[in-house]
């Protein structure tokens, strides 16, 4: 497949909802999100190290084929408003709550005040496995995108509290993602 897309061809990423990711079927979550591949770097075994950045969210719409790999039919499937800079303020003191939690309070990442771009980079910082994160990309909009994130961020801080852990457990410099 890398063979198809490289050097310069974009290729969307989506998750796999169930299925084996190689060597069987796999029903993919129906969001995703297109690739460019920056650089890459074939291994002495064959396998491939790749640089990339996300661009666009997608939504797969319908699958052309199955061998040799899935190739399906996307659209892009934009973010639909629904948020402003105060929605951005409220999900970024969540968000600060929360490392106050776990102890990071010297990581203090920027997040930009455009709500769509917001609402991505705080998405990306919570701790959450695959399934609360694809309905973080899945969200119609940033306004909903960043009320997940500041529930997500919220109920983590309180969990963190009530148990008195940091994220990890008791080192609050060990990340579980």
């Amino acid at each position: 497949m890398m063979e198809a897309v490289l050097p310069d061809r974009p290729f969307v990423i989506a998750a796999i909802r169930e299925g084996r990711e190689v060597g069987g079927p796999a029903e993919p979550f129906r969001v995703g999100v297109t690739i460019a591949v920056q650089d890459h770097t074939v291994r002495a075994d064959g396998t491939m190290e790749l640089e990339v950045l996300g661009r666009d969210r997608v939504a797969l719409v319908e699958r052309l084929a199955t061998q040799p790999y899935p190739i399906w039919r996307s659209e892009t499937f934009p973010d639909e408003g629904g948020a402003g800079t105060d929605d951005v303020e409220v999900a970024v003191r969540a968000f600060h709550r929360f490392l106050r939690a776990t102890g990071l309070v010297d990581v203090v990442p920027a997040v930009p005040h455009d709500p769509v771009a917001a609402g991505y980079v705080l998405a990306a910082a919570v701790p959450a496995l695959l399934p609360q994160r694809q309905a973080l990309l899945a969200a119609p909009g940033a306004g909903e995108r960043l009320r997940l994130v500041r529930e997500a961020f919220a109920l983590e801080a309180r969990l963190i509290s009530t148990l008195h852990a940091g994220v990890g457990g008791a080192d609050p410099a060990v990340n579980p993602n």
